[in-house]
């Protein structure tokens, strides 16, 4: 029993870990790798809801109370259940933003850069950029705001691939502006808010797993703006969710943090 122990936590760690490693490749070369890897993260953690977490309300129903083994089979046991618990509610949430309608009024388009790979839209930025382009076209005095800088040896800026994709896709160029600087979701924001006058109606257009964490960062800069996203890709789907879903805890930590610590003192009284 305490070696089923020793492997389970074993397996958790491994599958958490795993996938955050892949999540951390971040510019992958090739679309054969980008399914190799997303495929390999959706089984890991397919592994951890099938085996992994019965296996531990096994142990924690069979070990001894309060033994060095249940302790600690508690202790993993509750972080890997909160994890995946919100893991499939952040899923499931940001799925659901894909059913918001554009507003009726709409003066200004945000779209959310992503990493291109040699002056190419990647799908993922492909359906943000179709999501802008479809809702312009009942917007069209809209102007449509692309935002995103020169990522590592990149020549060209997302501002820059983004606004040429819209071009060639017939948006007009004096409906677009370009925010070149941006690094990050964060600066996304605030430097866009600085090309947009406040009294302005802003609909900010990003992907379905990142509409939560950029409108979490919205909200807390005061901004009022809407969102709406676009359906990203199943072979982009596990990384990109999960990725999401762990910056979300990494920006609130202190409530994961006192999440558990309840829940552990609330299983330890209980038991």
């Amino acid at each position: 029993m305490i070696y089923l122990n020793l492997v389970d936590e074993l397996i958790c760690v491994l599958c958490w870990g795993i996938t955050i490693r892949l999540i951390l490749i971040r510019h992958l070369n090739s679309e054969t790798k980008v399914a190799r890897f997303n495929t390999f993260a959706f089984v890991l953690m397919l592994l951890n809801l099938i085996v992994v977490l019965p296996i531990f309300a096994f142990l924690l129903k069979n070990l001894p109370i309060q033994s060095v083994s249940w302790l600690s089979s508690l202790v993993v046991a509750t972080i890997d259940v909160l994890s995946t618990f919100n893991l499939i509610l952040f899923c499931v949430f940001s799925c659901c933003t894909r059913l918001r309608k554009c507003p009726a009024t709409v003066q200004d388009f945000l779209v959310l850069g992503a990493a291109v790979r040699h002056g190419q839209v990647p799908p993922v930025l492909t359906t943000r950029l179709d999501k802008a382009i479809s809702c312009w076209k009942t917007h069209q005095s809209a102007k449509i705001i692309v935002s995103g800088g020169i990522v590592q040896k990149a020549k060209e800026s997302e501002a820059e691939v983004m606004a040429a994709y819209l071009i060639a896709h017939g948006i007009p160029a004096r409906k677009i502006i370009r925010e070149n600087k941006a690094l990050n979701t964060w600066q996304n924001l605030v430097f866009a808010s600085q090309l947009i006058k406040p009294q302005e109606t802003v609909v900010v257009v990003t992907s379905d797993f990142h509409v939560l964490r950029a409108r979490a960062y919205a909200r807390k800069m005061g901004l009022n703006w809407s969102f709406i996203s676009s359906k990203t890709p199943w072979r982009y789907c596990p990384l990109t969710f999960i990725r999401d879903y762990l910056g979300i805890i990494r920006d609130h930590w202190w409530v994961f943090c006192g999440s558990t610590l309840f829940l552990l003192l609330v299983e330890f009284i209980l038991k």
